[in-house]
């Protein structure tokens, strides 16, 4: 095979993997089309549906809701408790040590 064969092969498999990745490109930019969507759907349905959460009605979407809604809550509740606790440990530290500063400054005055 000559030279000029050779790049002339390479130009023209480089333009079409040029082409196809140009409409890889365009086809992703569109989104997914109704029947990718219905496919993705009712293959994340299934999923989580073994994992244990029925998404398959009204009703057993809004009981998943509330689930969340009631793990959010619990969770918020549980950081305010802990930040509570944080500042009371701070605090009784803070007033540790200004016992201690106060005790060290009684004692070197003569006062203790």
């Amino acid at each position: 095979m000559t030279l000029t064969r050779r790049v002339a092969l390479l130009e023209r498999d480089r333009a079409e993997q040029s082409r196809i990745i140009t409409e890889l490109v365009a086809n992703v930019a569109h989104g997914f089309s109704p029947e990718q969507l219905a496919q993705i759907r009712a293959a994340m349905r299934d999923e989580l549906a073994d994992a244990g959460l029925r998404l398959d009605g009204a009703e057993h979407q809004d009981e998943a809701r509330e689930d969340f809604r009631f793990i959010r809550r619990f969770r918020r509740g549980i950081e305010g408790t802990s930040a509570k606790i944080g500042w009371l440990v701070i605090a009784a530290l803070l007033g540790g040590v200004a016992y201690l500063v106060n005790l060290g400054l009684n004692t070197w005055r003569g006062g203790g």
